[in-house]
């Protein structure tokens, strides 16, 4: 279907014509070159880092049909909802946009009356169609919610997108909303809950002006619920999901459909990792109904020699403590994990003792000072301090002096359920990768070029230095008074895979080169975290080799909370 032959044509088409009066063709396609990236790949990560980017300011996007520029402007905020765009083409006939592949995602109307027992995750839906009208407008395209055929639910029931119409007609009205809804929505009233109707018939008779007077009664209802008895609605959500929807037909896409598990848990932006801690503001979120929990966490940790060196001086301790609570209404997962990696340095054994007195220190001083809530950032360096003064003094017993002594470097995080606590010194890291950021280096390196970056200079100026990578701060070389060690405070709000890992890891950009391949499938359950792990050190010694090579990995599933209290009496 394309002059490179890149795209082979599965199935047969369907055609429509839409609200615009266009004709449209889905169709499934096979990409025959998987593992090349997408042609879009930089423009999709130029508004991935620029989400209001005026398409003023991008010549590149130009060049691309119109009806590309909705799925590319608006990823950043609203992924998963809207879906994936892998490529557009265009030709005097046509124009093919192939998009990720929902044709196996159950109907949103198929779902919707299976459910009338519980009004809270109806609700819930309803008000993620609010904000995807709000991002729609602007581009002309919320005539798509009008359309069912064109909601579907993710696998972890979230409301998306199987494509976005675009027309040139008056924009749709709310009225015009509310009366799709009673269309395809309450085709049988009588099943649903009152306040559900009524909304949706104020919406449709005009009752309701604004987008925020819509969402402000979405939300008075979604308390109203919460603060029901989980008795008054007996069937719980999952029993709509036991038996598989049949396909919506088949849908123009890049690849063979994803897996559960692979697809992001989150929707619009509340899909949002922030730190809190090291100056940056939490990014402002759009006002959810309802908040995220965690449903499992999983770690693995690996340490090879390498390729040159004769023994392996890094170190690594992970603990990962869960707990449940169930009862007839509700289910609640606590975790606390603990994830130290040090790299040590000293020649000999000396800088595998280094980084084992770190790890020690460190993980007996938090037994201590660990209580109902993450350790302050007091806490923390007082944490980092006393381990350092641990191999200081050893130092010093020893009277050992300049190169021949030890040292260490540290990247440790604790867990505590959705909340992250990060401590570094040194050039070992800490990565995040989710689904909507990618990923995202966490720490910043103790190295001489990054402080001249930070001082001003031009990283290429500052990476030509000879002493570029030579270490500002380590663990055990020096007393305290130099030690300033980087601290920040994360919070998690979608599906994430840390990675902590030492410079025979991260060296040369490997991880930012192979994320695709070796990184982004870590985020899915059905991928074994040892196994995965395994991979990364062989692709580690491959292309790097020349150091030791350690990695933790720790994986954190999230779900929407859909719990309400338990009845009284």
């Amino acid at each position: 279907m394309d002059s490179t032959y890149r795209y082979q044509r599965l199935g047969v088409p369907i055609t429509e014509v839409i609200a615009s009066g266009a004709t449209v063709v889905s169709q499934q396609v096979l990409d025959c070159q998987p593992t090349v990236d997408s042609p879009l790949k930089e423009l999709q990560a130029l508004w991935l880092n620029q989400p209001s980017l005026a398409l003023a300011a991008c010549s590149e996007a130009a060049q691309l049909p119109s009806a590309a520029l909705p799925y590319l402007a608006l990823q950043a905020d609203y992924f998963p909802s809207i879906p994936e765009l892998h490529d557009a083409l265009e030709t005097d006939q046509h124009i093919a946009l192939i998009l990720e592949d929902r044709s196996n995602w159950p109907s949103f109307t198929s779902v919707w009356p299976a459910i009338a027992c519980d009004p809270l995750q109806q609700t819930q839906w309803l008000f993620e169609m609010t904000l995807l009208w709000q991002a729609l407008t602007a581009w002309r395209a919320e005539v798509t919610l009008l359309n069912p055929r064109r909601l579907v639910l993710s696998p972890n029931q979230l409301l998306c997108l199987t494509q976005v119409e675009q027309t040139q007609g008056p924009t749709s009205t709310l009225p015009t909303l509310g009366q799709s809804w009673q269309r395809y929505l309450l085709a049988d009233s009588a099943n649903f809950e009152a306040g559900i109707v009524d909304l949706i018939q104020d919406l449709a008779n005009g009752d309701l002006i604004s987008v925020a007077t819509l969402q402000e009664a979405l939300s008075d209802l979604a308390r109203q619920y919460r603060l029901s008895p989980a008795s008054s609605f007996p069937v719980p959500l999952e029993t709509a999901f036991d038996e598989p929807a049949p396909p919506i037909g088949p849908l123009a896409g890049e690849q063979p459909p994803l897996s559960d598990d692979e697809l992001i848990q989150l929707a619009e932006a509340q899909a949002n990792l922030t730190e809190v801690d090291d100056g940056n503001d939490a990014l402002e979120l759009p006002t959810m109904v309802l908040p995220m929990k965690l449903v499992a966490i999983e770690d693995a940790g690996q340490s090879h020699v390498g390729q040159q060196r004769s023994h392996n001086e890094d170190w690594f301790f992970t603990q990962t403590e869960v707990s449940k609570a169930s009862d007839p209404y509700s289910s609640r997962l606590q975790a606390r994990g603990l994830y130290i990696l040090c790299d040590g340095m000293g020649g000999h054994a000396s800088g595998e003792v280094a980084s084992q007195l770190a790890v020690t220190t460190l993980q007996e001083y938090f037994a201590q000072h660990w209580g109902e809530e993450l350790p302050t950032h007091q806490h923390l360096s007082e944490g980092v301090v006393q381990a350092n003064q641990v191999i200081f003094d050893a130092n010093q017993a020893k009277d050992s002096s300049g190169i021949s002594r030890m040292g260490t470097t540290l990247v440790l995080m604790l867990v505590q359920d959705l909340q992250v606590a990060v401590a570094h010194v040194g050039d070992s890291r800490l990565y995040s990768y989710s689904k909507r950021l990618g990923l995202r280096q966490l720490t910043t390196d103790h190295e001489v070029g990054q402080r001249e970056i930070n001082r001003g200079v031009e990283p290429a100026i500052a990476y030509a230095r000879p002493d570029a990578y030579q270490l500002t701060q380590a663990l055990g070389p020096r007393d305290q008074e130099n030690l300033r060690p980087g601290i920040s405070y994360h919070d998690i709000l979608e599906d994430t895979v840390f990675i902590l890992c030492s410079d025979g890891l991260s060296d040369h950009d490997l991880l930012e080169r192979h994320t695709a391949s070796h990184i982004a499938p870590l985020l899915s359950s059905k991928v074994n975290l040892d196994q995965g792990l395994a991979q990364l050190i062989q692709l580690a010694n491959e292309k790097n080799g020349h150091d030791n090579i350690t990695a933790v990995l720790v994986r954190l599933k999230l779900r929407p909370d859909m719990e309400r209290p338990a009845p009284v009496g």
